[in-house]
This record gives structure tokens, sequence and C-alpha cells, in this order.
């Protein structure tokens, strides 16, 4: 009796160390680190920029009007194919592809789930945040497990494929109007490129120990400190602009910001993981950033030349107005 007795005694203290262990075993072996997410998320950036430059330099045909209605507002029109409209159409098009990755493969509990399953996810998501409450450790060692779970089923790649499949679909659904349409199959190829690196960046951001977040805020959020983001189109070490200035405000968001939290204070024996990690600074168009009011420069000129166009024809002959009459358009529209 005494011998089973002191068996079971070991038997339970076995049990209460692997449960206490749970909440310290959180560490995978596929774990990547730091410098494995800047290089990823820095391709990610790269190859956002390169498409938007590469597909959408020349505009052929202005888009619809329900298309250009869904424009920010304080966005000086990009229809031209001067220097400064097609780098405020990139910067559009680069808001559009970091937007729709953010929001349906960043920000999801699981991405694979899709918009199908919106409640599952945020069933998930609260289950996550109410763990994470009450041990870090604990949430920590959940979520890899829960996620590697799903991540390594025998549909999960297919998951992953149908759901990337959509995202390229819903990005070349906003941009293809504003692209040539004899190269919408190479645009194809590279959103395609875009999405899947996103999504298998992300798949391991989401199993590692530390919490990986991105966020890519509306541009009239308040709560949000814009100093530590990058300008879009201006060298990395300052922003030519005035940031005191109080009229200055955020047009769009081109790139979201991508950070590493700090270790647990449980969490001993590295310390590079003390601290938190930026991945990705995020990249901000302001109301006065150097390509916007470029391109006003050339919508001004090109306002002042239209008015000075329609005052020679008054003062000359009636054949120079009937030879103005008769010249074609040099653009058309989709809606024509």
């Amino acid at each position: 009796m005494r011998v089973t007795i002191d068996n079971l005694d070991k038997d339970c203290e076995r049990l209460r160390k692997t449960l206490h262990s749970l909440g310290e075993a959180t560490d995978l072996k596929s774990t990547k680190g730091d410098s494995f997410f800047l290089d990823c998320f820095g391709q990610l950036s790269r190859l956002i920029v390169s498409l938007s430059k590469e597909h959408f330099s020349y505009l052929p045909i202005d888009p619809p009007k329900d298309i250009l209605s869904k424009l920010p507002s304080e966005l000086p029109s990009f229809l031209d194919n001067t220097p400064a409209s097609c780098e405020l159409r990139a910067a559009y098009v680069q808001h559009v592809i970091s937007k729709t990755l953010t929001y349906r493969i960043f920000h999801p509990f699981l991405f694979t789930l899709g918009r199908r399953y919106d409640k599952a996810d945020t069933f998930f998501q609260m289950l996550s945040m109410d763990i994470r409450r009450k041990s870090v450790r604990r949430e920590a060692f959940w979520r890899q497990q829960t996620l590697k779970a799903a991540y390594t089923t025998s549909d999960a790649k297919q998951s992953i494929n149908v759901v990337a499949a959509v995202i390229v679909d819903e990005i070349i659904d906003q941009l293809k109007h504003f692209a040539d349409p004899r190269n919408l199959d190479s645009l194809l190829i590279s959103v395609r490129k875009i999405v899947k690196l996103a999504a298998e960046t992300w798949r391991l951001a989401r199993v590692e120990r530390e919490l990986i977040l991105a966020s890519l805020p509306a541009p009239d959020t308040d709560a949000v400190s814009n100093d530590d983001w990058e300008e879009y189109g201006t060298p990395k070490e300052g922003s030519l602009s005035s940031k005191e200035d109080p009229t200055r405000h955020v047009i769009l968001r081109t790139f979201p910001r991508i950070l590493r939290e700090a270790a647990h204070e449980d969490f001993a024996g590295e310390e590079e993981k003390f601290n938190p990690c930026t991945y990705s600074r995020g990249c901000v168009l302001y109301s006065d950033s150097p390509v916007v009011m470029a391109r006003l420069q050339e919508l001004s000129k090109k306002s002042n030349e239209a008015l000075a166009g329609e005052d020679s024809p008054r003062r000359g002959s009636r054949g120079s107005i009937r030879s103005d009459r008769q010249s074609p358009s040099p653009r058309r529209s989709r809606g024509d």
C-alpha cells in the first residue's frame, strides 16, 4: 500500500509539472526570429512598390465614374500620365494592396477561415485575449499549438490556396481599371506572388511565441501617432514637410506598421527579445507630402493652360475656332 501511495504521489507530481510547463513550453523548433521577418516584410514592401510602378505607369483610358467615386476625397486626381500623377497613382495602388492584405490576412486570428467563418474567427480572437489577460505564457502556448494544428491538417494547403485566390481577385477587381487592359495577365501573376508571400510569412509569424501585430489605421484615427511612420516619397532620414503644420493630415497609408511585442518577463534566456522589434515602420501619405504638392502644381498648370486655350480662340479668327472644334480629343473615358 505504501509503495502504491508513493507511486501515485510521483505520478501526481509529474502531472503537476506537466501542467505547469504548459505555460512555459512555448518555443517551437520551427520559429524563425527577427532577421527572417525583417527580410520577408521588407521583400513584401518592395514587391508592392515594384508592382505599383511597373503596371500602373500608363493609364490609357479613364476608369468608370463609379470606380472614381470610391477614391479618397482628398486625394488629388491621378488620371494623367505625368510624373507626379503616376507617382500618386502608385501610392493609391500600394494602399489598396496593403489594406486588403492587412484586413484579410494580418488581422484575423486564422486567416484561412475566410469571411464565411467570421464568427468563429471572432470567437478565437476573444478567447486568445481572455487567456492572455490571465497568462501571457499560456496564451502563447495555446496559440502556437492551435494554429500549428490548423496549418498542418490534411486540407490546410488547399484552404490557404482558396483564401489566397479570393484575396487576389479582390485586389484585381479594385485595381484593374487603373491598369493597361493589355497587361492584366502579368498584373495577375504579380499580385499572386505578393499574396502568396504575405500568406506564407504571416502563417509563420502567427506561431511565434511573441505576438506579431500589423496595423493600418484609417486616416482620421485620432488615437494613432504618426511620428514614427515613414512619409511616402521622402528619404527615410526625415520628412521634407513641416510636422508642426496644424493643417497637415493623413490622406492614406501605403504599407502597414508591423512589430513584434517584447518578450514577457517570465521568459528568460533570450535577451535579444526583451525589447520589441519593428519589422516595418509603415508608410503614410500626407496632405502636404512632396508627391501631393507636385501633383497639385501639375493640375494648377493644366487648369491655367486650359483657361488660356479658351481665351485665345476668342481673340482669333473664325477659322482658328473652326479648326479647334474639329481637333479630336486625345483621351477617352471608359464610360464613353
